[in-house]
């Protein structure tokens, strides 16, 4: 069998040199490369123009009502006006905000799909409920930071103690007399009330309730001595001087509560629990739609009128790029992975 070879006339005459330069290998290399990013860029740049040419479902894992559920209302409300997209915002509530993010997990990962995801179900809930079935990092992509929601702690005025040196000094004179509501199991106010009773050397009565409205119900009561509170729930309580605010479990001042300490010093420097509502996408979402949905986002959350609305919900704006979101997830899942360990707080 017999083979024809046709020899191509070379663009290039390298006669003199008898092979190829290599400074012309690198020229033609980084030619070739260049014009493949710019396709891959115009790629991206198609996905990414064409993304919310449909609405926008946004997953709420709480009942209306909540201070997650009002943020998820001023977002789509902003994102119609701003872009033009619709968002439908869809509560899913139960399970310790298991039933959204499950139902989010399991979403096509087009960007269509949102999660307004909070501590709880995002870091806390998959290392203490066994039936759950995903896992964050496996599961979700962090979009977007929307900002911290600090805990209160708040005590009944009949104790007469106006500050938290004060009740630990009455703690420690009357051992398992005082005790501190929960909002159940792993909860935010159950890990920083166990917390504050080890960190000061307290014995306390840990009194779960199934909700933070039934808890600051009861501290009002006098049912119970202190319970660690979302800002909304027990702020009127505290200007009407029937709950005292002994402090904020975070380690600076409040910008919308500058006169209420932080607790976060001393012996006492681990309460920096600080609750926190951010943006989940299904985990093999397109890069381009994160990067697109997080500008967006981002955008939207920094306005000054947003901002502004956030503070009277009670919640602390915050800005993180995607990056730095992704890797403060990682690091809140280790440090309450931990505290669950050294509390012996068990899954149920």
């Amino acid at each position: 069998m017999t083979f024809l070879v046709t020899m191509h006339r070379p663009i290039v005459n390298f006669r003199h040199s008898g092979c190829i330069p290599k400074s012309y290998i690198w020229r033609r290399l980084s030619a070739a490369l260049a014009a493949l990013a710019m396709a891959i860029g115009a790629v991206c740049a198609a996905h990414a123009e064409t993304y919310t040419s449909k609405p926008i479902r946004l997953v709420v894992p709480y009942a209306p009502g909540g201070a997650g559920d009002v943020i998820a209302r001023i977002v789509s409300q902003r994102f119609a006006s701003d872009f033009a997209t619709s968002v439908i915002v869809e509560n899913r509530p139960g399970g310790a905000g298991m039933i959204g993010a499950m139902a989010v997990a399991a979403a096509a990962p087009d960007g269509y799909t949102v999660l307004l995801g909070n501590t709880t179900e995002m870091v806390v809930s998959p290392y203490l409920i066994k039936s759950a079935t995903y896992e964050t990092q496996r599961d979700f992509r962090p979009v977007a930071f929307a900002g911290f929601l600090p805990q209160l702690l708040v005590a009944n005025s009949s104790l007469k103690v106006k500050t938290i040196d004060e009740f630990i000094a009455a703690a420690k004179a009357q051992p398992n007399m005082y005790s501190y509501a929960t909002a159940g199991n792993g909860s935010a106010a159950h890990i920083a009330g166990a917390l504050l009773e080890k960190s000061a050397g307290l014995k306390l009565l840990n009194v779960p309730y199934k909700g933070g409205a039934q808890a600051v119900t009861d501290v009002l009561a006098g049912n119970v001595s202190i319970y660690f509170s979302g800002i909304p729930p027990a702020i009127r309580h505290v200007k009407s001087g029937k709950l005292v605010a002994l402090g904020v479990a975070s380690s600076k001042p409040l910008s919308s509560l500058p006169n209420v300490p932080p607790l976060a010093s001393g012996a006492l420097h681990r309460l920096d629990l600080s609750a926190w509502f951010g943006f989940f996408v299904p985990k093999d979402t397109p890069q381009e739609i994160v990067s697109a949905l997080h500008t967006r986002l981002r955008q939207l959350l920094e306005a000054p009128d947003i901002q502004a609305r956030l503070l009277e919900l009670g919640v602390e704006p915050a800005s993180m790029s995607a990056a730095e979101f992704e890797r403060f997830v990682a690091a809140e899942r280790k440090k309450y992975q931990d505290f669950l360990i050294e509390l012996a707080i068990r899954p149920e």
